[in-house]
């Protein structure tokens, strides 16, 4: 018999992208300003057309945690590497 995992994992998986992307599209419908891109662009001021060598802390930890995030998500789940 399957352990609490299946049914756990499913359910987190649904809870986690509802409660993402329905604030996400009721933001997107009502107002664009309540978006988690804007708050990224406004709240953690990370601008899309600055250099690099201009991010601060901040920027450099935001990209540095999605960039762990996707890739290692990516090449696990799909790829079967580091397992």
């Amino acid at each position: 018999m399957p352990g609490w995992g299946s049914w756990y994992w499913p359910s987190w998986l649904v809870v986690l992208l509802g409660s993402f992307l329905g604030p996400e599209i009721f933001a997107l419908v009502t107002d664009w300003r309540d978006t988690l891109s804007n708050w990224v662009w406004t709240v953690l001021k990370i601008s899309g057309h600055e250099s690099m060598a201009a991010w601060n802390a901040t920027d450099y930890l935001v990209f540095g945690c999605w960039l762990v995030l996707v890739t290692w998500l990516t090449g696990h789940f799909f790829y079967g590497i580091w397992r």
